[in-house]
């Protein structure tokens, strides 16, 4: 009888501290976001290009631009992205004695490998690379600033996507995104290169800041 009471107040007693110790099991740790959707605006730097001989430039002006970004985390470390954007600046052709505006929408296509190198609870700091389009859509246009029509056409040119920049985590999954963006591309003619043919590589500068959400 003594043997059965100690043998029930044994497993009573290691029923106990089970139950103790489940209650006490860290909780299971939170599920890491998989995708990103940031909305950014950013300032547009455009360089100044020449054709080989000097003869035309084009200095286009600079401008802000909306920015758009999914980014899908395959990991910690590896992730796509996809981005669309647009801005509207003014493509200045000098083609002594004349000078040429025409006023641009531009659109932007692209898609990048991005690289976390390391992350913490507040910071995610990336570096990326890819490619795409920018799609030039003519507008108004001036001749030694007389509004005039000269041919020119709806031209696209592919574009190679540089940058990189950080992710600060303000609230459970809302974050907000700092990052430079580096696009090269040809530069536009508008299908009139006996005007406006450069030849040359065309390059935008964007520092941007714009929040993210991660789910």
């Amino acid at each position: 009888m003594k043997t059965s009471k100690l043998a029930v107040a044994l497993v009573l007693s290691l029923a106990g501290i089970a139950a103790a110790q489940q209650n006490t099991k860290a909780p299971a740790p939170e599920k890491k976001p998989r995708f990103d959707v940031a909305l950014s605006g950013a300032a547009v730097f455009s360089k100044t290009v020449s054709s080989s001989s000097g003869a035309i430039t084009d200095s286009p002006t600079n401008a802000g631009a909306v920015l758009g970004s999914v980014r899908y985390h395959f990991n910690g470390l590896n992730a796509i992205e996809l981005n669309l954007g647009h801005f509207r600046n003014s493509q200045i052709f000098t083609v002594p004695p004349d000078t040429y505006r025409v006023t641009t929408d531009v659109y932007e296509f692209s898609g990048a490998y991005v690289l976390t190198p390391f992350q913490s609870k507040k910071w995610q700091p990336f570096l990326y690379a890819g490619g795409g389009g920018l799609r030039f859509v003519p507008g108004a246009t001036y001749i030694d600033t007389v509004q005039g029509f000269f041919g020119e056409k709806t031209q696209t040119s592919l574009a190679f996507l540089y940058g990189g920049g950080t992710d600060y985590r303000i609230w459970r999954r809302i974050a907000l995104r700092v990052q430079y963006r580096g696009l090269v591309y040809r530069n536009p003619d508008f299908s009139v290169p006996s005007r406006f043919f450069t030849g040359a590589r065309g390059h935008l500068a964007e520092p941007a800041f714009g929040i993210v959400a991660k789910f």
